[in-house]
């Protein structure tokens, strides 16, 4: 009898472990399914400005991303003067462009004059964009320093022929120390193509340009590809056309990232396999820190109007250009039409400064920001600067507070500029309205700045044809 009890007894228990183990066994499975799902559906930051589930993003795609940081890093801090000086420059040499090839057509979509030799028209040389990012060329790779630049769609940078040359750090290539390195010759398609079907021969058979600048010499160079790397995650891409400058002035940076639209040696067209003609930009917020250039399909917002459509202006290439429909100053919205705007239309850049307007926009967007300013009990300085011409003595306040500025532009997507954005500080006791009128009164050619770009992701979806505005994703 008890050895029956004790056989019982260890049915008993065996049934009872086993029960134990299959709700055990049963229960993890749904624990991890569970902590797989809190995964998917936790409340981000973006969740929470746009009031969404996460649902309603895209599903995160695969993309690169690049440190961005600033020409002049926290060190060597330019002076305002400096700052506007440059700024000048920059929209002076776009103006320049734009002006020839309205007046003429006659430079084709990458930017070349259709004379026995290229010449494209790039940023001037005492100007170069304001960031940085850092990329490969070469095998072995050699790692280089690219002012990344939107109104530019070559790829290029300076180059030195003698590998035993001791050269600045990150801001020039040696071709003969790449063992993939080629020169493009001059009767070749890509090279037909640069000069669209111009005459361009040469005895050396070798596909020459020139880089003309605003204010400085042209610099002489050739066409070539190369193994390009994307350092941070060794995205490869192994024929990557590129000019290589032989001559031009020092600089910073080793060349120009050509992120420009139009021509079949741009930057996204060239990767565009890989990255499907999507990239993006947060800017530094200050000099004292880092940006990102994202490379690849990114996640957004879906029930939030966030695109505007590039206007598709080929003439101009290889610039980006959207339309404005209107402005507000805090709750007035300025009495212009949108035909003061979309003729022809509103360049983005990533390397202007500040926002340019035509002047009839402009003197009525000053004046309503005055009006406010002059409530806020402001003191307006007469004659402060010449390109900033709002400015205000701010001496005894530490952080100005300004009206917003909210823009919109075509699609009803409307951007909400604060005084981070619409101010500019030129000392401690002189702020500023960080937006200027065009010089020449005729001049409706609109720019969009860095300066009000700031703490807004900016998405050029090039395939798609359009350009997205995120806020608050890049803090």
């Amino acid at each position: 009898m008890t050895t029956l009890n004790c056989f019982f007894h260890l049915i008993m228990t065996f049934m009872l472990y086993s029960s134990l183990s299959l709700v055990l066994f049963s229960y993890i499975p749904v624990k991890i399914l569970a902590l797989e799902s809190h995964f998917e559906t936790v409340e981000t930051a973006a969740d929470q400005i746009y009031k969404r589930p996460s649902t309603d993003l895209k599903k995160k795609p695969k993309s690169t991303s690049l440190p961005l940081f600033h020409r002049d890093g926290p060190i060597n801090m330019p002076s305002p003067q400096d700052v506007l000086h440059r700024d000048r420059l920059r929209v002076q040499s776009i103006k320049t462009r734009f002006k020839l090839e309205s007046k003429t057509n006659k430079f084709n979509s990458a930017g070349f004059q259709d004379t026995n030799k290229a010449v494209a028209y790039l940023p001037v040389q005492s100007c170069p964009n304001n960031y940085f990012v850092s990329i490969s060329l070469g095998t072995p790779k050699q790692e280089l320093t690219f002012s990344f630049d939107t109104g530019s769609d070559i790829t290029w940078t300076r180059c030195i022929h003698d590998p035993s040359t001791i050269s600045g750090t990150n801001v020039e290539f040696k071709p003969k120390a790449s063992d993939s390195f080629s020169i493009i010759p001059d009767n070749s398609d890509i090279c037909n193509e640069l000069h669209k079907g111009e005459k361009h021969n040469n005895t050396e058979n070798t596909c020459y340009f020139d880089i003309e600048y605003y204010d400085g010499p042209n610099t002489h160079g050739y066409f070539s590809k190369d193994t390009l790397t994307i350092t941070q995650t060794d995205d490869v891409f192994p024929e990557f056309y590129f000019g290589c400058a032989m001559q031009t002035a020092a600089s910073d940076a080793a060349g120009v990232l050509g992120l420009g639209r139009g021509s079949d040696v741009s930057f996204m067209t060239q990767t565009e396999q890989k990255y499907s003609g999507v990239f993006s930009y947060c800017l530094p917020p200050s000099r004292k820190s880092t940006g990102f250039l994202k490379l690849g399909q990114i996640d957004y917002p879906r029930n939030v109007k966030i695109f505007t459509p590039f206007i598709a202006n080929s003439r101009y290439s290889p610039f980006y250009f959207i339309d404005i429909i209107s402005i507000n100053v805090s709750d007035v919205q300025l009495p212009i039409s949108a035909s003061d705007l979309n003729n022809p239309g509103t360049i983005i850049d990533s390397g202007t400064e500040f926002t340019r307007l035509p002047m009839n926009v402009y003197t009525k967007m000053r004046d309503e920001f005055k009006k406010n300013m002059e409530i806020f009990g402001y003191e307006l300085l007469p004659n402060a600067h010449d390109l900033l011409d709002t400015c205000y003595n701010t001496s005894l306040i530490e952080e100005p507070v300004a009206p917003n500025i909210y823009v919109t532009f075509k699609n009803d997507v409307t951007i909400d500029l604060d005084s981070y954005a619409t101010l500019y500080e030129i000392n401690e006791t002189i702020t500023c309205l960080a937006f200027a009128g065009n010089s020449d009164i005729d001049d409706r050619l609109a720019i969009f700045g860095i300066n009000q770009q700031k703490k807004l992701e900016i998405v050029y979806d090039v395939d798609r044809g359009r350009l997205g505005f995120i806020p608050d994703r890049c803090e």
